[in-house]
């Protein structure tokens, strides 16, 4: 085999395993935005609370009910976010 012939085969193996890297970074990245944006399960959610608040979580959630907790949880948020724009106007 001629220079020429053993040169474009090995950039051809060449291309093909960046590809193969690209396509493995590419799935590496995707991993992690998912891990990022999507929620966990509620007991990965829970242990990133602070105790109080975990233990809150776990008293008032099968109580009152995850839904309704989770609807207070988010006019509760709403309303420090709009003291907060209050606040900082002055």
């Amino acid at each position: 085999m001629s220079d020429r012939h053993i040169d474009l085969l090995e950039r051809k193996a060449l291309l093909v395993t960046r590809a193969e890297l690209d396509r493995a970074r590419i799935m590496l990245a995707v991993r992690e935005f998912k891990e990022i944006a999507s929620p966990g399960s509620t007991a990965e959610r829970a242990t990133r609370y602070r105790p109080a608040a975990a233990m809150l979580m776990g008293v008032l959630g099968p109580t009152v009910g995850t839904t309704r907790l989770g609807n207070w949880l988010r006019i509760a948020w709403w309303a420090l976010a709009a003291l907060r724009i209050a606040r900082s106007w002055k």
